[in-house]
This record gives C-alpha cells, structure tokens and sequence, in this order.
C-alpha cells in the first residue's frame, strides 16, 4: 500500500472515529438529562420530601416562630412569637385548673373531658387583674372546693387538704401579634391530628388544612423587667413588667433573643466549622450494628433515608466514626443538661472519651455569683444543641415512633437467626 493511501485511510479512520466520539457524547449527555428529568418522577417520595405535615411545620412554623434568648451570661428564656390568624391556640383546662372569660371568650375553653377547641384569634391567658376578675376568680374557687370536699369526704377525714385551683382570665391582647411563655426544652411542640376542632369558618391559613396541626397550648403573655446591676442594665422575666411591643425589640440588644430557626441555621455553620463531621457520622447505614445502635435489638431504626437532610444547606455523612454516629442523637440523647456536661468536660460525661473539651461554647461567672465557676452556655451552645435536635426527630409526629415497623434489612430476623443459631 502506497504512503498515500495509507494517510488517507488513518485520516478516513481518524474521522469515523470523532464522528462516533461526538454521537457517543451526545447519547450521554441526552441520557443524563431524560434521567435527571424523568427518573425522580419514579423515586419514591419519602426520600425527596417531607414525609408528613409534622415535619414541614416544625420547619416551617414552630422554627421561625419559637425564640431563644442568648445574651450573655443570662438564663435560657423560651417564648412563642403568636400572630392573629396563623398561630393556633388552644384554652384548657385541667382537674385544678379553670378559666373564667367575658360571655364572648366562653367559647374558646375547651372543658375537662371536650373536644379541643383551637382557635387563630388572638388570645391570651392572665392572672386575673381588676377586681371584677378577682372576685369572679375567688368564687369560683371556693365552689371549686367545696364541690370536692362533697364528692371527697373520706378523704377530708383522712386528713387531705383541699386542692388549690388556679384560676386564669381569658382576655384579648394588644395589637396583632404578641409573645407568650414556651416550654423549657424547647424541642417538641403541642401536636394535634384527632378529635379536634377550628373554630374559625374560614381558614386563614393554609397549614390550618392540614390533618394534624401545631398549636401552642394556654399561652401567657412573657413581659420583662429592666433593673441596674452595676453600670449595666439588666433584664429578667417579669410577669408585672413591660410588654414587648415588636420583634425588633425582641432581637435587639439588651434581649438579644433568635428565632430556632436561626439557632439551627448557626450550629450546622459552628458543626463545620469546629470539625466535628471529622470524627462523626451523620448517617445510620444498612448495617445490623447501625440499626441497632440507633435503636434497639426489638426495635431497629431505619436506614438513614433522604428526606431527614431535606432542609440542611450541608450535610455531614461522614466515613470516620471515632466519635458515635449522631444521625440519632436527638432520640438518644434530649436531654439538654447532658449536653453541657459533655461539651465542658467530655471524659466526665462520657467515660473513655477522646473529644476535647468546648469550653468557648461557655461564658465564665463574671458575677462572682458561684463558688464553682461552671461557665453559663452561650449562643454558640445553643446553637448546636438545637442542631443537634433535629437529628432524628421531627420525621413523624409525637404521637408516632417514626422508627416502628420499618426494618428494611430485617435486623430482628437476622438477629433471631444468629442467636438460634448459637442455641444449638
């Protein structure tokens, strides 16, 4: 074969051989976007979405809406953000609690043994205040006790004293939005899904539709004193004191209060930042050893699955597990208290332990206040306690073990079939 014609058949080939290259690029390229616009049609939902309404309002209404105090070296201080015609409320009572109201308010107390009522409207509840109130208030209290004297008398002969009731007042508050008194955990909410009502005809919002709703249960009004502590000015809650007039003033400097919302946002930076994805998992993998360590030998946890990173700007799954996996860490460990002893001191709160210690997460006692100076959480705690918090709840409701049932390695049969294995 002459020089020529071997030229031309290398660039003969040379050319077939683009031509496939580009129609090979272009098949791949077609592929990955029919895939990536058709495939999560067929995914299953629960991976990619929120799983049930629960979830989206803990995200979506509780976090913006419930606020921490973090100015230094003060007490942690809970309270919800209410606003007309989107904060569900709830009035009730209990075996020693009642509420009196104007004819008006009546309908919005749910008595011992109703339907719980809920309601958009603004309300709150107070200590009675004028002496209309007061005296409605001491009468009632006393027909409280003598009807359980009457129904009790074995008892009184025995000795037992009569209970003491506390009778709050049902009233309208000022303007359209104010701040009421939250639980001190500040974890999980009031959660209803049966044998409730709404009472508003028209729903002013849409989370209202929703088979199971948030509420926020006997709201009190949370008002603050201002006093001098040295040249500084100081603040403390208050029952007497002033009232909060706006969000602004809530956010600002002497309060200092952030929404959960942003606490979370912060500790998912400060969890980045400080490392701790270097010797900590964030996932609980197909493996006996994971579901069980997550949940139990009877009840194994499931598989990490998309939809609790859902609302994270970064995941952390991690490959190293020097530390524990904290995929669940908000199950297994609430408790806030044990948090601040193992962030102080981790070798104290859990023996062995090679995690050093975060005492930046702590303000020393500049008040001389304490013959033992712990240190008082600061922002950055409670920052990556809330974080932490959501590892593992908020997937389904309170009423719900989100992780009962849900055994896709089948652990317990595994587990069942090694331990008659060794039986024999």
């Amino acid at each position: 074969m002459s020089e020529h014609n071997r030229i031309h058949n290398f660039i003969h080939n040379l050319d077939a051989s683009a031509i496939l290259t580009i129609i090979g690029i272009i098949l791949l390229f077609s592929t990955a976007i029919i895939v990536t616009l058709i495939a999560p049609r067929y995914v299953d939902p629960s991976w990619t979405e929120p799983t049930n309404p629960y979830q989206v309002q803990m995200y979506e209404i509780s976090d913006p809406n419930l606020y921490i105090s973090v100015a230094p070296n003060s007490e942690r201080q809970f309270l919800y953000h209410l606003k007309q015609n989107f904060t569900l409320l709830s009035f009730e009572e209990t075996d020693h609690m009642r509420i009196i109201a104007s004819p008006e308010l009546e309908k919005y107390i749910t008595k011992v043994g109703d339907k719980l009522k809920l309601t958009s409207r603004l309300l709150m509840l107070r200590l009675p205040e004028d002496s209309a109130a007061e005296t409605r208030a001491a009468a009632l209290r006393i027909e409280l006790q003598q009807k359980w004297a009457t129904e009790n008398t074995e008892a009184i002969q025995q000795g037992e004293l009569k209970p003491s009731y506390a009778i709050f007042e049902l009233y309208v508050p000022e303007g359209t939005e104010a701040f009421a008194i939250a639980p001190s955990d500040g974890v999980l909410e009031n959660w209803a899904e049966q044998n409730f009502t709404i009472l508003e005809e028209e729903t002013p919002h849409a989370y209202h539709k929703d088979p199971g709703v948030i509420y926020v249960k006997n709201p009190r009004e949370y008002r603050i004193g201002f006093f001098k502590f040295g040249n500084k000015e100081e603040w403390r809650y208050d029952p007497k004191g002033k009232r909060i007039a706006s969000l602004e003033e809530l956010k600002n400097h002497p309060v200092t209060f952030h929404s959960r919302q942003e606490l979370i946002s912060m500790g998912e930076q400060i969890f980045a930042i400080e490392g701790c994805w270097y010797c900590h998992t964030d996932q609980t993998r197909t493996l006996v050893q994971d579901v069980v360590l997550n949940g139990s030998d009877s009840y194994p946890a499931p598989p990490s699955s998309a939809n609790e990173y859902i609302y994270q700007k970064i995941t952390f799954p991690g490959t190293r597990r020097i530390g524990p996996d904290l995929s669940r860490v908000g199950v297994k460990r609430p408790s806030r208290d044990w948090h601040k002893g193992h962030f102080w001191s981790p070798k104290t709160a859990s023996q062995g332990s090679i995690m050093p210690m975060f005492r930046h997460f702590f303000d020393d006692d500049p008040r001389g206040t304490s013959s033992i100076v712990p240190g008082l959480p600061n922002y950055k705690f409670e920052a990556i306690f809330q974080y932490m918090m959501t590892k593992g709840t908020r997937i389904t409701p309170p009423t719900q073990a989100w992780w009962l049932g849900k055994d896709p390695i089948k652990t317990k049969e595994l587990i069942e079939t090694k331990f008659a294995k060794k039986q024999l």
